[in-house]
């Protein structure tokens, strides 16, 4: 599984960390621009496989992708 993290977000210390535990076999990465422009501020969203995915905060984030 493949995670790019817009690098503006402003817990991405914080979702990069827990994403490394909850999928621990992922190839995260932090990136200048995922194409989410507005959203990857002030929300948790990343590309997954090169689909985007966005949620209003982390442990909804983390939820989706413990369930894929």
């Amino acid at each position: 599984m493949q995670i790019k993290v817009c690098k503006n977000y402003v817990k991405k210390k914080k979702l990069t960390k827990k994403l490394a535990l909850i999928v621990p076999d992922a190839d995260i990465k932090v990136k200048s621009c995922i194409g989410m422009c507005h959203f990857c501020k002030t929300q948790p969203s990343a590309l997954v496989d090169g689909k985007k995915i966005k949620k209003k905060s982390i442990k909804k984030f983390l939820k989706i992708l413990k369930d894929k």
